[in-house]
């Protein structure tokens, strides 16, 4: 589904709020638990989920051309789906935009959910002891 213009607001800011560190985004391994691994069957890849006060919820993740958002209601109903595609050339400036907005909402989130600044910070720390 194309992003269309009711949802850019939303989007916009979701990443603002991220940006500024706000949402608590959490990594999800969907196949985790009774699921055995299938010979043949590539397990579903991780994502980035984060709820806003019990009421909005909102999963980010990597797609094979690029990156997704997607909303869902307190039910699990799911609200919308946007996708934005990598391309070497945009014919429209708004899919660059929307792909751009997916792409940082979703590093922000993994940086985020595996406290990746905090690992960084240790490891350098460990290094300055060697």
């Amino acid at each position: 589904m194309q992003a269309t213009v009711e949802y850019e607001p939303l989007v916009k800011k979701l990443l603002e709020k991220s940006e500024q560190g706000r949402l608590n985004w959490e990594k999800i391994e969907p196949r985790v638990g009774p699921y055995l691994p299938v010979e043949g069957i590539e397990p579903d890849p991780p994502y980035f989920a984060c709820a806003l006060e019990g009421q909005a919820f909102f999963q980010s993740r990597r797609t094979d051309q690029g990156y997704q958002l997607i909303m869902k209601d307190q039910k699990g109903n799911e609200l919308f789906s946007i996708t934005g595609e990598e391309a070497v050339l945009y014919d429209d400036p708004k899919e660059e935009e929307l792909f751009k907005m997916l792409r940082d909402i979703y590093e922000l989130a993994r940086k985020k959910a595996l406290n990746v600044n905090e690992k960084i910070a240790t490891a350098v720390g460990l290094l300055d002891r060697i």
